[in-house]
């Protein structure tokens, strides 16, 4: 396990010496995402098994043999032994060792393990499953998570890869303690979030608009910017002039990157942030306010209700309840 942590380590040191990790990291704590194992078995031949529909990502992890994974009525994907399927969009799907196979709702999977009488055990091992999900905040959303293709298969995961050790390392926590329900699995699950989305940038950054702009250094450091002065009373003639950009251009630039016009995603940006500190800081709302460029609380409140249909006052409630 030692040796596991050290390249765990390394990895990480790479990562956030990345000039993009500051932002990747920004978004993420803004979201307070939460991640966790819901389901780790070893399985035998045949079995199928059915999710309901989520607003929370989920991904598998095929530990041992391959098997095939269908979502919403598109061809199935098959995914070889040490291979992972990330689904961002929490949409209803199956995984199987065939695709003909009947499928048993995952709920009834969870509770059987739970009961120590876990599903499809009869005869040798034939696969091992590792099922995880990644929770944000209700009703929070960013360019970030909207750009998210349907289904991320990620492929011929190297046995000596920072992805794959930390892996390991989930289910070997699993095997010692007896369960997945463990502050320290959720810890390295959402560590392994991250390095997904890190590797899909570096790989696939192509055909993923949001992270893809990152590969722009003008962009980036647009989007540095409004991330780390949210304050500043940013105007398009002043972003421009920060990254050497007209009006017109950091517009259409950023508007194909990212989805959104400049200003447009600084004010989202800033209603996140807002988001986050009323609900989990005890700084006052006018406060609040002031650091991240609204004129005033009542400003703020405004901006709250109007996008996300919520005032600083019932935030603020939900976090002393």
């Amino acid at each position: 396990m030692g040796v596991i942590i050290g390249r765990l380590t390394l990895a990480l040191r790479r990562i956030k010496n990345d000039e993009n990790f500051n932002l990747l990291t920004d978004i993420l704590e803004t979201l307070r995402f939460r991640g966790s194992i819901f389901l780790s078995s070893n399985l035998s031949a045949p079995w199928g098994i059915s999710l309901d529909e989520k607003s929370y990502p989920r991904f598998h992890i095929t530990m041992k043999g391959s098997c095939f994974f269908g979502v919403n009525g598109q061809e199935h994907v098959q995914a070889n032994e040490m291979e992972l399927v990330f689904l961002p969009n929490g949409d209803k799907h199956w995984v199987a060792d065939n695709p003909d196979n009947h499928k048993t709702p995952s709920e009834s999977m969870i509770e059987a393990c739970s009961l120590n009488d876990p599903k499809f055990q009869e005869g040798p091992t034939t696969h091992k499953l590792m099922c995880g999900m990644v929770k944000f905040d209700d009703d929070l959303s960013h360019p970030l998570l909207d750009a998210l293709p349907s289904i991320l298969h990620f492929k011929s995961i190297a046995h000596d890869s920072p992805v794959w050790n930390l892996i390991t390392l989930i289910d070997q926590q699993i095997q010692e303690l007896g369960n997945h329900d463990n502050l320290i699995i959720d810890k390295l699950t959402e560590v392994l979030f991250i390095m997904l989305l890190r590797s899909y940038l570096s790989e696939d950054a192509e055909i993923f608009d949001f992270l893809g702009t990152t590969r722009d250094k003008r962009i980036l450091k647009a989007l540095s910017l409004m991330h780390t002065q949210p304050d500043n009373d940013w105007t398009l003639d002043e972003l421009g002039k920060q990254i050497g950009m007209s009006r017109a251009t950091i517009v259409r630039h950023f508007q194909d990157a990212v989805g959104m016009a400049p200003i447009a995603y600084l004010n989202h940006w800033r209603r996140l942030k807002a988001y986050q500190a009323i609900r989990y800081t005890d700084e006052s709302i006018d406060k609040i306010a002031i650091s991240l460029g609204f004129t005033s609380g009542q400003t703020l409140s405004r901006a709250m209700i109007r996008e996300m249909g919520v005032s600083p006052g019932e935030l603020r409630k939900q976090k002393k309840s």
